[in-house]
Parts: C-alpha cells; sequence; structure tokens
C-alpha cells in the first residue's frame, strides 16, 4: 500500500500480463522484401485522399552502413505539381511531426491545401517515417492495441502526475517520487517487452536514419543533382535540422515551424529539457484566461459574468483542479468510465493550450465538469493518438545514452519546473512520451549528436509562435543563433502550437515566397494571426509581411484562411512534437 492509499495490486496484474507477453513474442518482426531503389505508385486505398494523389513506397536500405542488413519499405504519398503556367520544381518533402504522425495522410489528403503556400509547381511528398504508419519494419511491441491500452490504463502514463497544490509539502514530494519509482518500471518493462518483440529490427527508427531516407529518396525522385525541399512541424523541425547538418550542401528550401531544440533533443535526457521548453507554456494559459474574459459569457462557458476577469476565471479553474487531488471526480457516463484527477485535468489543458481553435469547446467542457459532468473531458483525455511505441523507437534511438537517474533527481528538477516555469512541469513528460530513454535495449547504427552550426547551400526558414506551449520561441532563437545566416527567422504573434495554430496570411506569404525563389523575411518580422480564438477575435494580419518578392497567392485571402484552419486541424489533431 502506498502512502496515499492506493492498492499496489496492478503491479502484480501487470507482472502476469507482462510474463505473458514475453513467453510469446520473441523478434517476431518480418524481413522486408524488395530491391534498393525501387519505386512504386498506384491509387490510394483511403477514400478521404484527394482525387490524383497517389500512394506506394520507396525501398531503401536498412541500414545504411551495412548493406547485409536487409531493406525498409519508406511509405509515401504524393500530390503531383498541378501548375499549368510555370515548370515543375521538383518535390516538397512533408512532415506533420509527431514523432507518429503519417506524412502520407497529410499529402494525399490535404495536398491541394499545402500548394497554396508552396507553391503550384511543387510535388508534395509525403511520408511514414521509418517505424511509424504503413512504414516498413514497422513498430510493434505489444501484440495488440488493445495488449497496449491494457498495460497502461490507469497507471500514471495513463493518468498523468497528480500533483498536489502546495508544492513545498514533503509528503507531496514523497508521494511523487513514489509515482516516479511507477513510472520507471513501466518504462522499463515496456522497453523489455519492445527488445523481445523486435529485436534488432528496433535499431532502424533514428531521426539520423530518416534523414538518410530522404536524401536518398530526393536522388530516386528528383535526381542525384536535385537539392532537398522540406517542410516540417515540431517534431518535423527535428527531421529539418538533421538535414541541415548532415546534408548541408544539398539544402534547397527547408521550413521548420514550431521548432523543437535537436541540440538537447540528441544530448540531453528529457527529464531537463522543461526549464527552457516549457517557457512559454504558462504564457498561453494565461492567453486563455484573458481572451474568455474578453469573450464573456456569451462567447467562453468558463466566464460568469461581464465582470469577470481572467484572474477570476483562472481562480475558479485552479481552485477546481487543485480539489481534484483530494477528491476526484467520478465520471460514470463516459465512454470509458473513470475518475476525474488532477492528472488529467492538466493533461487536458496542455492538450487544448496546443490548438486555440478549441479553446471555446474546451471552455465548454471544462465548465460542465466543474458543474459535475466530466464526461467530454474524460472523453478527450482518453483519446490516444500514439500507435505502440512508435514515438519512443525515434526519440530514444535519437537520445545519447544517460546512467539511470535516481527519481529523487527526476522530481526534484520537476518541482523545480512547476514552481518556476509553469504548473504543468510534470503534464508534459505524459502528454510528451519520450522519458525512459535510459533503459532503451538497442543501440542504433547511427546517432547523429552535432555540430548544429553548418554552413548551409540555401538558408533555411525557422517559424515560432509567441506563446507556443509545446515549442517555445526561445527554441527557434535557439536554432537561429546555431545557424547564423544560413537561416532567417519569422515570428507568429499568437498562442498555439506551429504558426498552423492561428492561421496568419502574412505568415503564407512569407513561405510563399520563401519557397518560390528563397525570398527571406526581413529581419524582425512579426506576423499576426487573422483571427483570435473565440468569436469576434479579429486581427488586423495585413501588415508585417516581410518582402514577398514577386510570388503572388492564388487564392482569396477567404480560401486561403479556410485552408490554413483545415491543415492546422490536421497537424494538430496527430500529436504534438
Amino acid at each position: 500500500m502506498s502512502l496515499n492509499g492506493r492498492s499496489t495490486g496492478w503491479k502484480h496484474q501487470l507482472g502476469a500480463l507482462v510474463g505473458l507477453y514475453l513467453q510469446n513474442s520473441t523478434a517476431n518482426v518480418s524481413a522486408v522484401q524488395g530491391n534498393v531503389g525501387d519505386v512504386v505508385w498506384g491509387s490510394c486505398s483511403d477514400n478521404t485522399t484527394l482525387p490524383g494523389a497517389e500512394c506506394g513506397y520507396a525501398i531503401v536500405p536498412l541500414d545504411y552502413f551495412n548493406s547485409s542488413a536487409g531493406v525498409a519499405k519508406i511509405a509515401l504519398g504524393r500530390y503531383n505539381a498541378t501548375s499549368t503556367s510555370t515548370p515543375r520544381k521538383g518535390s516538397v518533402f512533408v512532415n506533420p511531426g509527431g514523432p507518429g504522425a503519417s506524412g502520407v495522410i497529410l499529402a494525399t489528403v490535404d495536398g491541394t491545401m499545402l500548394q497554396q503556400v508552396v507553391g503550384e509547381e511543387y510535388d508534395i511528398i509525403g511520408f511514414d517515417p521509418r517505424g511509424i504508419g504503413l512504414t516498413e519494419p514497422a513498430t510493434k511491441c505489444f501484440p495488440t492495441p488493445e495488449a497496449r491500452t491494457a498495460f497502461i490504463a490507469n497507471t500514471v502514463i495513463d493518468r498523468g502526475f497528480d500533483v498536489g497544490p502546495n508544492l513545498t509539502d514533503p509528503s507531496n514530494r514523497y508521494h511523487l517520487i513514489q509515482t516516479q519509482r511507477d513510472a520507471d518500471a513501466l518504462y522499463k518493462t515496456q522497453f523489455a517487452i519492445c527488445g523481445q518483440s523486435m529485436g534488432d529490427q528496433l535499431r532502424y527508427m533514428g531521426t539520423s536514419t530518416v534523414t538518410r531516407d530522404i536524401d536518398f529518396m530526393t536522388t530516386l525522385l528528383d535526381g542525384k543533382d536535385a537539392l532537398i525541399n522540406f517542410w516540417g512541424f515540431s517534431y518535423g523541425t527535428v527531421i529539418g535540422q538533421y538535414l541541415a547538418n548532415m546534408f548541408p550542401e544539398r539544402i534547397g528550401r527547408v521550413v521548420i515551424d514550431g521548432v523543437v531544440d535537436a541540440d538537447a533533443w540528441a544530448n540531453k535526457p528529457a527529464y531537463t529539457w522543461y526549464r527552457t521548453w516549457l517557457s512559454s507554456t504558462e504564457g498561453a494559459y494565461k492567453i486563455f484566461f484573458e481572451d474568455c474574459a474578453k469573450a464573456g459569457p456569451s462567447g467562453c462557458a468558463l466566464a460568469q459574468s461581464s465582470n469577470d476577469s481572467a484572474t477570476d476565471i483562472l481562480n475558479r479553474v485552479e481552485g477546481f483542479v487543485n480539489k481534484l487531488y483530494d477528491e476526484p471526480l467520478p465520471v460514470p457516463n463516459a465512454t470509458i468510465p473513470g475518475i476525474l484527477t488532477s492528472g488529467r485535468a492538466r493533461l487536458f489543458w496542455v492538450g487544448n493550450l496546443a490548438t486555440p481553435s478549441t479553446w471555446p469547446h474546451a471552455a465548454q467542457v471544462f465548465a460542465a465538469a466543474m458543474a459535475g459532468d466530466a464526461s467530454a473531458v474524460m472523453d478527450a483525455v482518453n483519446q490516444k493518438e500514439l500507435v505502440d511505441l512508435e514515438r519512443s523507437a525515434v526519440s530514444c534511438n535519437d537520445n545519447k545514452p544517460f546512467a539511470p537517474p535516481k527519481p529523487e533527481v527526476v522530481i526534484d528538477e520537476a518541482l523545480f519546473v512547476q514552481q518556476n516555469v509553469t504548473r504543468f512541469g510534470l503534464t508534459i513528460t505524459i502528454s510528451e512520451p519520450d522519458s525512459g530513454c535510459q533503459y532503451w535495449p538497442v543501440t542504433p547504427p547511427e546517432r547523429y549528436l552535432g555540430p548544429w552550426n553548418s554552413t548551409t547551400k540555401n538558408p533555411i526558414l525557422i517559424i515560432s509562435n509567441t506563446n507556443d506551449p509545446a515549442t517555445p520561441i526561445s527554441s527557434g532563437e535557439i536554432v537561429h543563433k546555431a545557424l547564423g545566416n544560413s537561416s532567417a527567422f519569422l515570428v507568429l504573434n499568437a498562442p498555439g502550437h506551429t504558426s498552423f495554430a492561428a492561421a496568419s496570411t502574412c505568415i503564407a506569404q512569407n513561405t510563399r515566397a520563401f519557397f518560390a525563389n528563397g525570398t527571406l523575411p526581413a529581419k524582425g518580422t512579426i506576423c499576426q494571426p487573422n483571427s483570435g480564438p473565440f468569436p469576434e477575435q479579429v486581427a488586423n494580419a495585413t501588415g508585417a509581411i516581410g518582402a514577398v518578392g514577386s510570388s503572388k497567392l492564388v487564392s482569396t485571402d477567404d480560401q486561403l484562411l479556410a485552408s490554413l484552419r483545415h491543415i492546422g486541424a490536421h497537424i494538430l489533431g496527430k500529436g504534438r512534437r
């Protein structure tokens, strides 16, 4: 029995379940067949894809340093150039983030909309990176999705850390350390399962290998002298930084939006990231309440009167969340009935901060929870987007090995973040599941660790929001400083994760000009969003466009904004980093 009285019986059930997995899963991933260099295109089986979109695959070396290792099949989606007046310029590879989101779906569903920004003279190429989506070998550590769900059900990986309101209370720290011990045991167990299930196939899922895939596929699709064009969001910005530093002489048009600091991603343990990486999270949270107060009761369900200040609404929400620590709320009518804990409430908020377009709905369902019905909040938290351990297969193959830290060290660092940076310091360790890599069972054939300051053939474009709760503007500044004249920095004055969280014609015009002819925004350019998240919040976004050269948008602003919002909903609905 732990300090808070919760039974440890689940651990015994978990042990029996894991034993059953390990008895029946020993490196059962089949080898991929095909000849290196083969590219196959055909129709897409998904009826949501665009007319004319193509799906297929490329056969690439499984291991670029060992030709005898076999091959990998990289799933591809293509929406061909549609311009009738301008010659085709080549391919733009796109990655929506994660790790875990499908580039194939992004290209084949949103290709026309993406071309409104990059230009109709480019083929849009989506790909599922190693271990993700339809790419083979797939990451399959657990025998079924249901087995993975059963493994994490009602553990800290599922419900998040419950943090008491008094951060200086010794019993709060003790409880968190005990919870961290559980988390460490879960990480160690799931990665042992993964090693048993996949064996050496697990070695080939890292970003270094993905970067070589893009280089290889650029040659296959566009020729050996072609430059690499790439547009990456969130985790896709890690790929973009690897490209810029592993293949600087081959960089064409590369845009990274919603920037992760790849140096920290590769070289530092996850629990040390958050002093910097969450530096904009609290700002986004406060903007939510400021905008809610401005919208009033007619626009924001958490506002009780037109006289409510942002502080009034914040205090009511925080009071409710803190009360859940001692009195979890029964939720019998959720799709998966359970209890709303303070940890789950924090997971709900950190998920919605990334997507301001959801803020009116988030206010509505959280107001219902505060009134006693948390069904919609529970349903939102229980929508787990990650498949198996796809994300860990990337982040842990990327992360430089480190000695297992003591739980006390991890929690003390997290408490520092909670006290000095943001109240979501422990929430993010669950919502962004990159922890536990000290127990990763394999070593990749290559793990790129730097340098990160290469001189590229063409400069890349870096885009950051001023209050991005997942990838702060400070990360964009770090990358821009490292690359120097090999980069330009464009800022969107808005909350949310990536510039697609707050549609801006200014961002779209600058991005299109960059893809058209390499035009960079003027130094210090700050774009505005065209509207806010709540009704009737409209901004003047016509200024601060920067130099856009001769490239013209082919759609009206209304059409463009609709496209930007659609792409944003797609990207932000598929995991954040």
